[in-house]
């Protein structure tokens, strides 16, 4: 990837909004590697799944009331994440 492309960031960040109403505000933002690409929450909502497509680590973040808080060392993955998606039962 070349270093002046228009979609090259050096990190990628999660940022936690919370909905008052009508209105919706950033309460949290954190770093969550060099590519972030695909996120999913537990089902209870007590946690957040994002994956670093450069890295090719899974990370699990907590939330803490406004913020998202490290759960462990990432996850190494045997690739490169493509896709994620989450359900409820």
């Amino acid at each position: 990837m070349p270093n002046n492309a228009f979609f090259r960031h050096d990190r990628s960040v999660a940022v936690l909004l919370r909905s008052d109403g009508k209105t919706m505000r950033k309460v949290g933002e954190t770093e969550v590697g060099a590519l972030a690409e695909g996120i999913a929450f537990s089902p209870d909502g007590k946690y957040v799944y994002i994956t670093d497509w450069a890295k090719q680590e899974l990370g699990v973040f907590r939330i803490a009331g406004d913020k998202l808080v490290p759960a462990g060392s990432p996850l190494k993955l045997p690739g490169h994440p493509a896709s994620m998606r989450g359900s409820t039962p």
